[in-house]
């Protein structure tokens, strides 16, 4: 089957879904809450490769989670301190005294949107 350019397959989905859940589990947050995250059922958390169809939201919410740990891998060469930024109370905005992972623990898309782009504000010095 041939696919347009641009269009992604289940199987995309069923691997970013299954990329996701990793990152999450990394940063400590256990099956329920990634369930909640990823607006998906704990059935799917379980067994991520059953997924039969992807919402849109459920599609950018995955992309930031990857797009975030990739910035992390970026900003940080030791693999701690990609969990460890995650898991660090930070003073400057938009965190203000949270963790940037109490901003992915909301669920919503725009705090996740938020974490990833403070972080390619700090990856280009701005």
């Amino acid at each position: 089957m041939n696919h347009a350019p641009g269009e992604t397959t289940i199987e995309q989905h069923r691997a970013g879904l299954k990329a996701a859940i990793r990152i999450l589990q990394a940063w400590g947050i256990e099956g329920p809450d990634q369930a909640r995250i990823l607006n998906i059922d704990q059935a799917l958390v379980d067994a991520p490769e059953t997924i039969d169809t992807t919402a849109q939201s459920q599609l950018t919410k995955i992309s930031y989670l990857l797009n975030i740990h990739a910035s992390l891998k970026e900003l940080f060469q030791n693999p701690e301190n990609h969990s460890g930024f995650m898991m660090s109370i930070n003073q400057n905005p938009p965190y203000y005294g949270q963790r940037p992972l109490d901003f992915v623990l909301t669920g919503k898309l725009e705090a996740i949107k938020e974490v990833f782009e403070s972080l390619e504000l700090l990856k280009y010095g701005q």
